[in-house]
């Protein structure tokens, strides 16, 4: 990882050499199992924790995206570096995001949390609005699911991506189909979510969010 991220700073910010390296670069931070993990997810309700670490872990592509000129390769290797970020700074950063004082956002656990909602004891309320939702994504009345794309990748659309995801078919299964890295359908897809938030929201109104 840490050639990579060296190849990648060879190119000037901005240029399409440094793109497609940042994005190679961050495809294997993606899978490495070197990134690091919190042991610690007992202390978190069911299906937090993994937002906070998602949102943690989009953090940190980020900042490496925008500020990786600051990885001084001759103090550490790479991933020592990015973990060190991840652990110490971005995944205490994303507790608050993602707890503090507001509720978990429906939509994002309805959709992220398939398992939960189907095998838990959660209420018949909870298993209407995942119903609700889902339709909703189906249907598109407003078309704006299925208009949300990666560029360059027409088939990988909002719309198609929900499904995949609560029909079981992983990240891997999807990156391999198309051809795209991981890591760009993971950060496209939350931030679908995010964009997306209020139009869940009208069909979940009940939950009080």
């Amino acid at each position: 990882m840490t050639e990579l991220a060296v190849i990648a700073q060879q190119h000037p910010p901005g240029t399409t050499g440094r793109s497609i390296a940042l994005s190679k670069l961050l495809d294997g931070i993606y899978r490495s199992p070197r990134l690091w993990h919190p042991p610690y997810q007992a202390q978190y309700p069911l299906g937090v924790y993994e937002d906070i670490y998602q949102e943690a872990r989009q953090d940190l592509f980020l900042y490496i995206s925008q500020n990786l000129d600051k990885y001084d390769p001759t103090r550490a290797k790479f991933m020592t570096w990015a973990n060190m970020l991840l652990s110490k700074r971005f995944f205490k950063e994303a507790i608050p995001k993602i707890i503090g004082k507001n509720e978990i956002k429906v939509e994002e656990f309805v959709l992220e949390n398939q398992e939960y909602t189907e095998h838990e004891d959660t209420g018949d309320n909870c298993i209407a609005v995942v119903e609700k939702i889902r339709k909703y994504i189906e249907i598109d009345p407003k078309g704006i699911f299925k208009q949300e794309r990666i560029k360059g990748h027409p088939q990988a659309n909002f719309q198609e991506i929900a499904i995949k995801r609560w029909s079981g078919v992983s990240w891997k299964q999807m990156s391999e189909e198309w051809e795209i890295p991981l890591a760009t359908l993971s950060n496209f897809y939350q931030r679908s979510l995010k964009q997306f938030r209020e139009d869940f929201r009208e069909i979940s109104n009940f939950y009080g969010i």
